[in-house]
């Protein structure tokens, strides 16, 4: 009997020895859980795609790098693959990332749970995507776009002040477009300029609308706009064919077939939402509690080869 209590005294013991160490193997484990990371991106256009770059890139360079899993998916534009692409990636995925507006509209309407960020999303609060900037609540955070339109605006009127009318064209669907189509009306009317503001549904529809603006304009102010920017070298052509200077939208829709803008870098705003990321992570923080940040470092962006085409000097625009 003595020797059956003193082989269970010496069992006891050595389970109560292991316990730190297999309480210690399962928190390492549990920091090495796979993170599954979704991403639903509306449509492909240069923009969008550099969020996506520098979202990817800065977490991949992270601590928590090797543990990331990527589930990336590109809804081209049409609702239908944005429904069912949105749940797909909900279901399957820890953390998910929205870029632009129609993407995270959707995301936010099949996922209440889930931390979800968002990026070239221009107003989240007129979107419906959060209650305020500074504390969005719910399980959404992220980066707005939000042009500086008021500069933008001046950088056109420097630039030409013998422009009387302004041309806007822009997808009517799209809430961001919307909101900073009525802020540069407003502005540009209050310098007293005439607006020709024109709506589109899908790109069939810019060749006509933009061929029948051009005649009437004088200059075209640009917000950014996801259907406008995926046809962008089509709207640029139109643009240069009848010499007409195009002012706004974002840095890499200006490189590819725009005059001027003031912008920071789309890349930048990847950069910057995924660091909200690691800062949830590192923090424990909830998204609805973490303010929503709006962009940095505007700067003007000319495109030389687009002057040149309608006879203005790159040097000169400032």
């Amino acid at each position: 009997m003595k020797s059956r209590l003193k082989f269970i005294n010496i069992i006891t013991t050595v389970v109560f020895a292991l316990l730190p160490m297999l309480a210690g193997s399962q928190t390492v484990q549990a920091q090495e859980e796979t993170i599954n990371i979704g991403v639903v991106q509306y449509v492909e256009h240069e923009a969008l795609d550099v969020v996506l770059k520098g979202f990817q890139e800065t977490l991949d360079s992270s601590a928590y790098g090797d543990r990331i899993e990527w589930d990336i998916n590109n809804a081209s534009g049409d609702q239908a693959s944005l429904q069912s692409l949105s749940e797909k990636v909900a279901h399957d995925n820890d953390i998910l990332f929205a870029i632009a507006t129609p993407a995270a509209q959707t995301l936010a309407s099949v996922e209440q749970e889930k931390p979800i960020f968002i990026a070239a999303v221009t107003d989240p609060v007129e979107a419906g995507l959060a209650d305020s900037i500074e504390a969005p609540g719910g399980n959404i955070t992220g980066t707005s776009d939000m042009a500086p339109i008021e500069e933008q605006v001046d950088l056109l009127i420097r630039n030409f002040p013998d422009v009387e009318t302004v041309g806007l064209i822009y997808n009517s669907s799209e809430v961001n477009s919307q909101v900073q189509a009525g802020v540069a009306v407003e502005l540009l009317e209050e310098h007293g300029l005439a607006t020709d503001v024109q709506t589109v549904i899908s790109t069939n529809d810019i060749s006509q609308v933009m061929n029948a603006l051009v005649g009437n304009v004088d200059a075209m102010f640009m917000v950014t706009d996801n259907t406008i920017d995926s046809a962008i070298t089509l709207v640029g052509d139109i643009a240069k064919e009848s010499g007409i200077p195009t002012i706004g939208s974002s840095d890499s829709v200006v490189r590819t077939n725009g005059l001027a803008t003031l912008s920071n870098s789309y890349e930048d705003y990847g950069v910057q939402t995924a660091e909200m990321v690691i800062r949830m992570l590192d923090e424990d923080l909830s998204p609805g509690e973490m303010e929503i940040e709006l962009g940095k470092d505007f700067q003007i962006i000319v495109n030389e080869d687009f002057a040149e085409a309608i006879g203005v000097d790159p040097s000169t625009i400032e």
